[in-house]
């Protein structure tokens, strides 16, 4: 049986069945293995890991911890909690996602462009005119103000040959939008903005060979790709213009709430708000994205695990407008509807978290795709999501469907 323990209860000859933080998973450890000591255990607290799933059938058990069942329903009556509570309401979006589409495609170009630009000068030890970015920042702020899902959307679509860059356009975006959601106000928004662009730039003086590496580090490789945190800030401090916003994005994104991140090891509070934002937003971008070595989490399983992870890895109240922000069923989630119709979420309607736009796209009962249509849940006379299905199993894609324009409008 599959259980979640504390860190502190991880003894040897336990069997760990997935170590619950997926950024850290990676550098050191396989993602399965059987505790031999309690150097390991040690080990596993200095990377971060606060918490871990053991297998009782694969080694010793913990008769009192939790069933991941139970972890799972719990943090399903969170989200529903929520979704329901007061002002949940998704943000009242000036046009729709269909028509913001083409904008936000050519400002998605521009801005991957010039970060790539930027960050290439830094690699070659180039003079970088970092104000280039700025009419990157104003666009992807007025797509986002227009409509917060056609820049995201798009940002979902993304190759592990570009992760870097692409990576930090997304965060861009999606900082972009938890602002605007926890209405910070426009000056305040475009420094978060900027710090979200450049919040990984000191990732252009680690070594390609460290960077891109698809096997696990060893510990001094690990190390010194933690140095990017601090290697960041020393380039962005050089810039007048940065302002201190900006840098708090860029220094504290590796910071966690349970004072288990780096470089600084804060904790609460003293991690600034803007920080504690961008390790939300950094985390969810980094577990959705195809990389070198592990396999993108689906937008809809990355919610569920930034809930799981809320009041340990990150602030439980931003937590809830970062959900607020980016949907409970995100952007390309494809979900079983109560017709048992499947569809994909293109579009939060702004009246509830749990009714978005749909688009239509297969009948489960006959087993065939249908022409798409879009479908408005938050409509009285419309269907309801019951759950969310793996587009594998059912041969569906989609991204194949989120560009569509020239179908039904939504009913």
């Amino acid at each position: 049986m599959i259980k979640k323990i504390d860190i502190r209860e991880l003894r040897p000859g336990m069997y760990v069945h997935d170590l619950n933080c997926s950024w850290v998973a990676h550098p050191l450890y396989p993602t399965r293995f059987k505790v031999q000591s309690g150097k390991e255990v040690d080990k596993l607290v200095e990377l971060g890991v606060s918490s871990v799933y053991i297998d009782s059938g694969m080694g010793d058990d913990a008769p009192n911890a939790a069933t991941e069942d139970e972890v799972r329903l719990t943090v399903e009556a969170a989200l529903l909690k929520i979704a329901e509570s007061p002002g949940a309401k998704g943000a009242a979006q000036g046009i729709t996602t269909r028509e913001e589409l083409a904008s936000a495609a050519q400002i998605h170009r521009e801005a991957h462009q010039t970060i790539q630009e930027v960050m290439s000068d830094i690699r070659l030890g180039k003079h970088s005119e970092m104000e280039s970015i700025e009419p990157a920042i104003r666009g992807v702020v007025d797509s986002v103000f227009r409509n917060s899902g056609a820049l995201i959307q798009l940002g979902g679509i993304r190759t592990k040959d570009q992760y870097t860059f692409a990576h930090s356009v997304n965060v861009c975006a999606l900082l972009t939008s938890f602002a605007r959601t926890l209405k910070l106000g426009n000056d305040i928004t475009r420094q978060i903005s900027v710090g979200g662009m450049l919040h990984d730039i000191g990732k252009m003086r680690v070594p390609d060979a460290i960077l891109n590496k698809p096997d696990r580090l060893t510990e001094s490789e690990f190390d010194e790709m933690r140095q990017h945190v601090q290697q960041g800030v020393d380039i962005l401090d050089k810039v007048s213009w940065i302002s201190p916003i900006s840098l708090q994005v860029t220094a504290q994104h590796h910071e966690r709430y349970d004072g288990s991140g780096y470089p600084g090891g804060l904790k609460g509070d003293q991690i600034s708000q803007f920080g504690q934002m961008a390790s939300i937003v950094d985390v969810y971008d980094a577990i959705t994205s195809v990389r070198v070595y592990h396999r993108p989490m689906a937008p809809v399983m990355a919610i569920r695990k930034i809930q799981e992870w809320s009041g340990q890895y990150f602030n439980e109240e931003l937590v809830s407008h970062f959900i607020r922000s980016v949907g409970i069923f995100p952007l390309g989630t494809l979900v079983r509807l109560e017709s048992d119709l499947l569809a994909i979420v293109v579009e939060h309607s702004g009246a509830s978290l749990l009714n978005p736009v749909v688009r239509v796209v297969y009948d489960t009962g006959k087993r065939s795709r249908v022409e798409p249509y879009d479908l408005d849940l938050s409509r009285q006379s419309a269907d309801r999501i019951v759950g969310f299905e793996s587009g594998e199993k059912w041969g569906i894609a989609p991204a194949d469907f989120l560009t569509i324009v020239d179908i039904p409008a939504a009913r």
